[in-house]
């Protein structure tokens, strides 16, 4: 005769799978604020170099410049880019 115990293999996977959805939400947070590149800034919202500078310059999408000088560049927050994103929604 077997004896059963509370968790069983069931409560295990059920386990996995709870942590699984908890750290995917930590993920998506964190990558919410992850700082990017121009050239991922780009990528994300499938524009070209010249209007992502237009829109900088514009003050449309705030960006944050590393730097000083010549050799300063710009970085850009994923979350700031998302919700200039959702802004423009017509």
């Amino acid at each position: 005769m077997q004896i059963r115990t509370g968790a069983g293999e069931n409560g295990t996977k059920r386990d996995e799978r709870a942590a699984a959805r908890a750290g995917g939400l930590q993920e998506r947070r964190a990558s919410a604020d992850q700082v990017l590149t121009s050239r991922e800034a780009r990528a994300l919202l499938k524009i070209g170099r010249t209007k992502l500078h237009e829109l900088t310059q514009r003050q449309l999408i705030p960006a944050y410049r590393i730097g000083t000088g010549r050799t300063s560049s710009l970085r850009y927050l994923r979350s700031d880019l998302l919700g200039w994103l959702v802004r423009q929604k017509i």
